[in-house]
């Protein structure tokens, strides 16, 4: 979830799976929906922003084109989709196979501050061939700029203030929806439900569960640590629900995996990949901070809910299937979830506990980014000082350096002299996986150099292994020498043993699998970061003493700006619709 998962950045347990499976089971959504037990008559309106993903927006509104809900089942779904200047067709698709009702251009550079115009509509299709369903009207927003997921869904809550709430027909909830969920049936009918048994409940969120696994939850109850700032799925000790969520933890077995998950529980915070929001209360609190982009400003909406006095829920039987968290951390994405969290704290805590908690999160940034320097990531580096620099700057919106370009693999290594007969090429191998991925990388360029006819300039590998990984042996089709092997246990000992001989002398590359690294005084001419979900490219930076000086230079000014920050932290609460 956006607001626990990359606010945190900690890595999760595996689920259980000695229970039995949730009943969630795969959508299968037909163009006219069964029958089923939902007499709400609220209107709603679901947001969904997106950016360069045609294909799943396209599940995501078969999803809810699929809901029971509307029509002869009661209530109205009207649907806005904000795209954020995707350039990969998105906004013509939805044209051309969706037929919305209205096309709005939005030429802002500043979600706070939108222009909105009518677009004449030419749509080549009556709709989609399957109908839409559930949906009663369909509108595409289109953003002129990359606004990011807290941009864009500023846009939306502004489309809905601007054209779907009328006193003739007023809106009673908006939901926000991501654009590469699925959902059952029954979600939103659920959802509404829930809302509508209590109306001091606020927000209501959904169960999350695992989209390529469907009878695994990954997500439920997420708690503020209104002490120290952290977000997790218990809460802390004192909070006000600690006895309540602790009985209920015991009966089900836990709060993910392969388990039964029925009710409803109060918690601080729901992720908005499957959102419902009573609209009376979002104006009164107000939209998203219009400084995150993207991440945490869920978490932000939802605290400052509860801080107004409403409910924020979550109904474990209103399911999402969503992508596990940890499969899109990258360090771009750690940068805002730690930037906007430290907003998030001066907005909650006290004055009393702000300086604290923002001075651990301070501390912990420079550590880490001290150690990112160390550890071959200089790029990786920056991008954690560069968080620290713009939390006490006040630096919002989108971050203007994500490190290196990604090129082809091959180019990568050869523009660093590293494919070449004597040439060295080292592998960092920590786990049993990156054994495999460093073989994979060796025959793609063994392979490569064979095609570019230059077969003699294959350079000595070497994997740097944890002693705990094993050994395959495999075979090597081509003949060629296998391999060298540094192993090295996880002491100081034994890596200065492994590291010494490098130290004076090292290789052409130095390759990092999605940034692990355990060896601080390796370095390389050039590091090679390889980002395992595109396997074929790779961001090569040059490395050595001069980068590091100047690196040290920049951290040792944010240390400072540091201190003089935490020194004089206090509360900053949200002020005005988009905060800031």
């Amino acid at each position: 979830m956006k607001a626990l998962a990359d606010a945190n950045l900690t890595a999760v347990e595996a689920p259980p799976a000695d229970r039995a499976p949730t009943p969630a089971t795969p959508r299968q959504a037909p163009p006219e929906p069964e029958p089923a037990a939902c007499v709400a008559t609220a209107r709603v309106a679901a947001i969904i922003v997106t950016w360069n993903r045609r294909e799943a927006l396209d599940v995501v509104l078969r999803a809810l084109a699929g809901q029971q809900y509307g029509g002869r089942h009661g209530g109205r779904l009207d649907v806005v989709v904000v795209d954020n200047g995707s350039t990969d067709g998105t906004a013509d698709s939805v044209i051309e196979h969706w037929a919305p009702d209205r096309v709005v251009d939005n030429a802002t550079a500043d979600a706070a501050e939108p222009r909105f115009e009518d677009s004449p509509l030419r749509t080549t299709r009556n709709g989609h061939l399957g109908g839409r369903g559930a949906i009663s009207t369909l509108t595409l927003v289109r953003n002129a700029h990359n606004l990011g997921g807290c941009g864009g869904f500023n846009t939306g809550l502004a489309n809905l203030e601007r054209n779907l709430d009328t006193p003739q027909a007023p809106l009673d909830y908006a939901w926000l929806v991501d654009d590469d969920v699925d959902l059952p049936p029954g979600a939103l009918a659920q959802l509404v439900r829930t809302a509508e048994g209590d109306p001091g409940i606020g927000i209501v969120g959904s169960r999350t569960v695992d989209f390529d696994d469907r009878q695994t939850t990954i997500e439920t109850t997420i708690y503020f640590d209104f002490e120290n700032g952290w977000m997790g799925p218990e809460p802390a000790r004192g909070h006000r629900l600690e006895a309540s969520h602790r009985a209920w933890a015991e009966r089900t077995g836990g709060t993910r995996g392969r388990l039964e998950f029925s009710g409803v529980r109060e918690v601080d915070v729901v992720s908005a990949c499957s959102l419902l929001a009573r609209w009376r209360a979002v104006k009164e609190v107000g939209f998203w901070d219009r400084r995150y982009f993207i991440y945490c400003d869920d978490a932000d909406w939802c605290l400052r809910f509860g801080k107004a006095g409403y409910r924020v829920v979550c109904d474990l039987d209103a399911v999402v299937f969503h992508t596990y968290w940890l499969s899109k951390l990258t360090p771009v994405r750690a940068y805002y979830s730690q930037r906007n969290l430290v907003w998030v704290i001066q907005k909650v805590l006290p004055r009393g506990r702000v300086r604290r908690a923002v001075a651990r999160r301070l501390g912990s940034l420079l550590v880490d980014s001290r150690k990112a320097m160390t550890h071959c990531r200089l790029f990786h580096a920056e991008i954690i000082r560069r968080t620290a620099h713009d939390i006490v700057t006040g630096r919002a919106g989108k971050l203007d350096h994500e490190g290196p370009w990604a090129v082809p693999l091959i180019g990568a290594l050869d523009g660093g002299g590293a494919l070449r007969p004597g040439a060295r090429v080292m592998v960092m191998c920590s786990h049993p996986e990156s054994i495999a991925w460093a073989d994979e990388l060796r025959a793609r360029v063994t392979y490569g150099l064979i095609d570019r006819g230059r077969a003699a300039d294959q350079p000595r590998w070497v994997y740097m292994v944890r002693d705990t990984v094993p050994d395959p042996r495999r075979p090597n089709a081509l003949g060629l020498p296998g391999p060298e092997r540094v192993v090295f246990e996880p002491n100081r000992a034994s890596k200065w043993r492994a590291q010494r001989g490098w130290i004076r002398n090292p290789a052409e590359a130095v390759v990092i699998f999605d940034q692990s690294n355990e060896l601080p005084l390796i370095r390389g001419r050039y590091t090679i970061h390889i980002d395992r979900k595109r396997p074929g490219l790779a961001q090569p930076e040059r490395d050595g003493w001069p980068q590091r000086l100047r690196f040290l230079g920049r951290w040792a000014g944010t240390a400072a700006r540091c201190l003089l920050y935490a020194g004089a932290a206090r509360p900053r609460p949200h002020q005005g619709k988009y905060g800031g």
